[in-house]
């Protein structure tokens, strides 16, 4: 679809954070919750829907082979390797997880090599999109080379807190996105399960559930998609963007992109949950943003359009994770902005990228069947002031279905 941002002032709520669900969905689970909770709804993201799809597969009693539809989430695939072992650690089935898209050549080698002293094992069939299980796990001392994801480890810990006698993580190779980790401990936290850091390794208690809980909660603002729309908003040409629903105190670690903003000079307004900019290219443009997102992977295409338009130049480090989320993103992006007309260099874990002062003619950019590019390329149409046609937007349902919604209203040509 062709999009054009000039010119326009949106007032949007944050959608519900994506990590906060997956993650309160399963701690209720395995706590023992059941009923309408993991009913289908229509407000859920496709990520959303496969995490709740997973679990209802889990109260299968009668199957020996579970299938377990992750479609596209990788959240989804790591949270519930442990997750569903250790749910069915006493009956043995087989668990078959089917993916689509790049899920399947996604690592799991890490988890594999955790799992395996525990009689664990897990293959990848290619043909069939698919990853077969087998095994169980028991309460122990588990070692994770946590430098490729921190979703295996968040797993852990949420598996691990069903068993009656205590365990231990020990994370090697240095932690990826910690604060990931320290959400899932805030999580199950609130329901009683006092996860202990000590350096690398994290303890998990003994089960002491006296209450089961019954699967009603609450899930604040999502930060990742919120880095987006505060980014929109400090580029679009005459407009402004108000967003609700964001807490300023989140332990999110993609909270990150205020600080990000403050590096680009980018002023907002802070009202309780509401959080207000406008089209800052009056501002002037700023020497140098330099920032290290190895533990904000999701939000450095944003930062990467954003700092393209506000500084002289932008140098984002640590992103060689990038290369393996739902499209190659460092060379995506590295794409999109040299086809707009950037100056991009693009090695194994930095990207810099040149101030764009001169936009190409005619914009044709491609989503690579990625939400968070889909998204970035609607930041180029913002900065620009443009018109850009965008090859796909249909991948936005992996975690902002509603933001479709408003490109469809508000900005579609």
């Amino acid at each position: 679809m062709k999009i054009s941002c000039k010119n326009i002032n949106l007032d949007i709520k944050a959608p519900p954070s994506k990590s906060v669900g997956h993650r309160e969905l399963i701690v209720n689970f395995i706590l023992g919750a059941r009923g309408a909770y993991l009913d289908e709804d229509p407000d859920d993201n496709d990520d959303i829907r496969a995490t709740k799809s997973c679990l209802c597969a889990l109260t299968d009693t009668e199957s020996e082979t579970l299938i377990l539809n992750c479609n596209e989430s990788g959240s989804t695939l790591r949270f519930m390797i442990p997750v569903a072992l250790a749910v069915k650690s006493s009956s043995n089935k087989t668990l078959i997880f089917k993916t689509r898209g790049r899920l399947i050549d996604r690592p799991i080698e890490e988890i594999a090599d955790c799992l395996k002293p525990f009689g664990v094992s897990i293959t990848k069939k290619h043909d069939e999109n698919e990853i077969e299980v087998k095994g169980a796990i028991t309460p122990g001392r588990y070692v994770i080379d946590g430098s490729v994801s921190s979703q295996y480890i968040s797993g852990l810990l949420m598996a691990l807190s069903t068993f009656e006698k205590e365990s231990v993580v020990e994370v090697t190779g240095g932690i990826a996105s910690v604060h990931y980790i320290e959400l899932t401990a805030d999580v199950l936290k609130k329901y009683g399960v006092d996860i202990v850091r000590e350096g690398d390794t994290y303890k998990v208690p003994a089960k002491k559930q006296s209450k089961v809980p019954d699967g009603s909660f609450e899930v604040e603002g999502d930060w990742s998609n919120g880095a987006f729309l505060l980014c929109l908003g400090s580029l679009i040409h005459g407009g402004s963007i108000k967003v609700t629903g964001l807490n300023a105190d989140s332990v999110q670690g993609d909270k990150a992109i205020l600080k990000f903003m403050k590096f680009a000079g980018i002023s907002f307004l802070i009202e309780g949950d509401a959080f207000f900019v406008m089209d800052s290219t009056r501002n002037g443009i700023g020497e140098k943003i330099e920032m290290d997102c190895s533990d904000i992977p999701d939000i450095v295409p944003y930062m990467a359009v954003t700092g393209a338009f506000r500084a002289k130049r932008t140098i984002l480090k640590g992103i060689k994770r990038l290369r393996i989320k739902e499209s190659d993103r460092a060379k995506a992006i590295t794409d999109m902005l040299t086809a707009i007309g950037g100056n991009v260099t693009l090695e194994e874990d930095t990207i810099t990228i040149e101030y764009i002062d001169k936009t190409a003619g005619d914009i044709k950019l491609t989503s690579s069947n990625d939400h968070r590019m889909a998204m970035a390329a609607v930041l180029c149409a913002a900065a620009t002031g443009r018109t850009v046609d965008i090859d796909n937007i249909d991948c936005l349902d992996k975690s902002f279905p509603e933001f479709r919604k408003i490109l469809l209203k508000e900005m579609a040509v």
